[in-house]
C-alpha cells in the first residue's frame, strides 16, 4: 500500500473510486515489498498468481492469456479468469471462471494445449459467475472472484 502525491487522486470508474476513497488515498500496488531499518523499499514479488500442481509451478497469468480470445463462438463478451484452490492429492488445482454459462471444460482443454501448454495447466472445474470483476485498471479482480466463488460454495453447502 503506497500513498503521497505522487499517487494518482482516484478513478474514473465510480465503483473503483468509491474503493479507492475507502482506503482514504491509500493504493494497493498489488506488490509484496519489505522496507528495512533505513527505510528503504524492496520489492520481493507480486501477489500470487502461481498454483502448484503436483509439485510444479503453474502460472495462472499464462493460461489466463491462453484463454483469452479461444472461444470467439461465445463472442466478444466472453471472459474466462484462472484461479486455484487446494487439492489433497495435487497440492493445488486449476479453477476457471467465465462468464459464459455455456464454455465446457471439454472446451477449454484443447485450447490450453494449442497454445503449447501441459496438461497441468488444464483447469479441473469450470464455475460460472454473472460478471468477472475488475478494478479500476480494467483487469480482472482476482481477490474478489475468489471471494465470489468461496461465497458460492459456501452458500452450496448450506
Amino acid at each position: 500500500m503506497v500513498r503521497g502525491p505522487n499517487i494518482m487522486k482516484g478513478y474514473v470508474n465510480p465503483d473503483a473510486h468509491s474503493k479507492f476513497n475507502a482506503l482514504g488515498g491509500w493504493y494497493d500496488t498489488g506488490d509484496i515489498a519489505s522496507v528495512d531499518a533505513d527505510r528503504f523499499v524492496t520489492i520481493l514479488g507480486r501477489l500470487k498468481r502461481f498454483a502448484k500442481v503436483s509439485g510444479e509451478m503453474v502460472s495462472l497469468t499464462a493460461v489466463e492469456d491462453a484463454l483469452a480470445g479461444a472461444f470467439p463462438h461465445y463472442g466478444l463478451r466472453c471472459q474466462v479468469a484462472v484461479l486455484s484452490r487446494p487439492d489433497e492429492e495435487k497440492g493445488e488445482v486449476l479453477i476457471a471462471a467465465t462468464n459464459e454459462p455455456r464454455l465446457q471444460l471439454d472446451e477449454i482443454r484443447p485450447a490450453i494445449k494449442a497454445r503449447g501448454l501441459t496438461n497441468l495447466c488444464v483447469p479441473r472445474e469450470v464455475k460460472y459467475v454473472r460478471e468477472i470483476p475488475k478494478l479500476g485498471t480494467g483487469k480482472v479482480n482476482h481477490r474478489e472472484l475468489a471471494r465470489m466463488l468461496s461465497s458460492e460454495a459456501l452458500a452450496n453447502t448450506k
